[in-house]
């Protein structure tokens, strides 16, 4: 029986991508929101779901990190490293100087910005509530309209893609999580997510005594961020990434020290570190 993954619908957005990549035979069920999303999760309606935690140009997508901090079930078993590829999508037969319209997530048409100012600079930007839609809003347009969105969107409409790589940043690339509510960690695991707040959060060196133990264990961060807690001035949650599985040694004792002068601490996931690019 095929496991369902949940993902932010509807199809041919670049998380509906991310999902068509990592689960391309099991049951993808998309969903309007992040939060039906993880609700779907948390109330094991889904086997798992993939959904955007961080983006190489917009930073790290709140709603997601929040989730995995108050949820009871979730942790990542899995991480996809997804290019952003925007495409310019016409009708058949429609050339760049017939396009007086564009249409698309306001996101998408920021990051083309230089694209349409110099080869569409008399097209009206009109933004949508998602990439995909702009496209299937297409079959409904004239010939004067195109979208920007992912070649995903344009293969499921049969539309044909005029341009692509026509965002503003060659190197926008978007990390999508995959979730669990299961207990089990994949054997294969080699990172580490955490996150940890402190009981005295104006003590001098407290930061300084979190991290330190990971650098006398020769352990690697990849990430450390924080974000308010939500309990006043001056009181922040970190979010920690480094290499390494949860359960060595050497990675149990850094965390038992860590934990000596934490209030909040929790493990989001261990699972195997990407190895590259999401290209099909």
């Amino acid at each position: 029986m095929p496991k369902t993954v949940a993902f932010l619908g509807p199809e041919g957005t670049y998380t509906d991508e991310a999902c068509f990549f990592y689960a391309p035979d099991e049951e993808r069920i998309p969903f309007a929101s992040l939060g039906l999303v993880t609700s779907a999760l948390e109330e094991g309606k889904v086997d798992q779901a993939v959904v955007p935690i961080e983006n190489s140009l917009g930073g790290t997508v709140i709603e997601v990190v929040d989730y995995l901090i108050t949820s009871k079930n979730a942790h990542i078993i899995g991480e996809i490293l997804l290019p952003i590829d925007h495409c310019l999508i016409t009708r058949s037969g429609v050339q760049l100087g017939d396009i007086r319209v564009v249409m698309s997530k306001q996101e998408a048409l920021t990051q083309c910005r230089e694209f349409l100012s110099t080869e569409l600079r008399f097209a009206e930007q009109i933004p949508t509530t998602s990439t995909a839609l702009a496209v299937t809003d297409l079959k409904e347009a004239d010939d004067r309209v195109a979208a920007i969105g992912p070649r995903r969107s344009a293969e499921l409409a049969g539309l044909p893609i005029l341009a692509q790589g026509i965002q503003d940043r060659q190197n926008n690339v978007t990390r999508f999580a995959v979730l669990s509510s299961n207990g089990d960690y994949p054997v294969d695991s080699d990172k580490t997510s955490i996150a940890f707040d402190f009981d005295r959060p104006d003590a001098p060196g407290l930061v300084y005594g979190a991290l330190s133990p990971f650098a006398d264990r020769n352990i690697n961060l990849l990430k450390i961020e924080s974000r308010p807690t939500g309990k006043g001035m001056g009181n922040y949650i970190f979010l920690l990434d480094f290499e390494g599985q949860i359960d060595e040694p050497h990675v149990q004792e850094a965390i038992e020290l860590l934990k000596q002068n934490t209030a909040t601490f929790k493990v989001f996931g261990t699972y195997p570190r990407a190895k590259g690019l999401a290209i099909r």
